[in-house]
């Protein structure tokens, strides 16, 4: 009954949320809404990572990795293939999917210090070889390409409106947060918390642990790749430095900030840093990443797990 009550309120609270993000277009400005679209694909992002570390135990510092294939997989899909804007998506998603599927059954085996190492190479593997096939992915000169239309039916939408933008990108966000959400509130998400939690133990009881990883790590990397694809959607652009390893560092941020194995943390966390980023930036960009450490070490040290984990002590205190 308990775990009802509790299944109830939390989709009770996502309904809230997307609600309210629903409504708040008609309270912004153009600015305003284009930072919210950032703000929702980097939490997207940040959620893709909050599924290896938060709830699989495995601290992947190669997230870049799949947010670069998800980024090349929409730019190539239309430049090359002059794929529509759906068939872009699930070739985006496929290829995704095949890279998480082959690069997790290699790294998963390793141990979890091996694990961060071979994250962290691969990452930049990925990185030098976007640098030197200039004539596919352009380089650090990058590609651009035509955003194809949203195509509903009878009825053709332009993705450059950033009014249309946004509510494309929020339910897709929704939309994958609400389908993990479910993932991990079914047995075989609970099994995968397992392994976390204690991997001998889990393996003792029957558990394929291997299996586990696997299955978790693939789907981070697919939600991190639909990420990438959203953010080049969004600004019609991408290049090499996307798989640069320090964009995983982004992601390690934002999940801590907003609170490891929460789910709705990695889009409190992306949200805050983005929007600080954005503000401090804009009065002075040098002084950003000192900024940016000040509010993890408050947060580490007030808030070991986060903000989420902090106003759910908050709420349990209360009763």
């Amino acid at each position: 009954m308990a775990s009802f009550y509790k299944k109830r309120n939390n989709l009770i609270f996502f309904s809230i949320i997307f609600l309210a993000l629903i409504i708040l277009p008609n309270f912004l400005g153009y600015y305003q809404r284009y930072i919210i679209i950032e703000m929702l694909i980097w939490g997207l992002y940040a959620l893709g990572f909050d599924i290896i570390l938060g709830y699989t135990g495995l601290l992947n510092f190669g997230m870049s990795s799949f947010f670069g294939i998800g980024t090349y997989g929409i730019t190539l899909s239309v430049l090359r293939l002059h794929a529509n804007l759906w068939l872009a998506i699930a070739i985006t998603i496929l290829a995704c999917i095949i890279f998480s599927l082959v690069y997790g059954f290699l790294v998963t085996r390793f141990g979890s210090h091996y694990f961060v190492v071979f994250t962290i190479v691969v990452s930049m593997i990925l990185f030098f070889v976007a640098m030197n096939l200039r004539s596919i992915t352009g380089g650090d000169e990058g590609l651009t390409f035509p955003v194809p239309p949203l195509t509903l039916g009878f009825v053709t939408l332009n993705l450059k409106n950033i009014t249309v933008k946004y509510y494309f990108v929020l339910l897709i966000c929704m939309l994958v947060l609400y389908l993990v959400w479910r993932f991990f509130e079914s047995p075989y998400g609970k099994a995968i918390v397992a392994v976390r939690e204690n991997e001998d133990r889990a393996r003792a009881l029957g558990y394929n642990t291997a299996q586990l990883k696997l299955v978790s790590f693939t789907l981070s990397g697919t939600v991190a790749g639909i990420a990438g694809g959203l953010y080049a959607l969004h600004i019609g652009f991408t290049s090499a430095p996307i798989f640069f390893w320090l964009l995983s560092g982004k992601a390690v941020m934002w999940t801590v900030v907003g609170g490891a194995g929460t789910l709705i943390g990695s889009f409190l966390g992306a949200g805050i840093l983005v929007y600080a980023e954005d503000l401090i930036s804009s009065w002075n960009a040098d002084i950003y990443p000192i900024i940016v450490g000040l509010i993890l070490i408050i947060v580490i040290m007030l808030a070991p797990k986060g903000i989420m984990g902090a106003l759910k002590r908050l709420k349990k205190a209360s009763f």
